[in-house]
């Protein structure tokens, strides 16, 4: 199973079901996925690495560390 799948279960589903059972979520529950869901964005933050040998760049987002993510 690949670990974007964990990540695109939340991104197409937290937000209804906050809507159902928020009340019963902790606070510390809705502080780690979002983390985990904002996880590897550029606006956080990135490293951005350049090949020496064909000067090709790439920017790598900074992880979030949270519970609920898998990168």
């Amino acid at each position: 199973m690949s670990k974007r799948i964990i990540k695109k279960i939340f991104q197409d589903h937290w937000e209804g079901f906050v809507e159902l059972y928020g009340y019963k979520i902790r606070k510390v529950v809705f502080k780690e996925v979002e983390k985990m869901l904002n996880c590897g964005l550029l606006s956080n933050g990135y490293l951005e690495f350049e090949c020496v040998a064909c000067g090709e760049k790439k920017k790598v987002g900074f992880r979030c560390k949270s519970r609920f993510c898998t990168s």
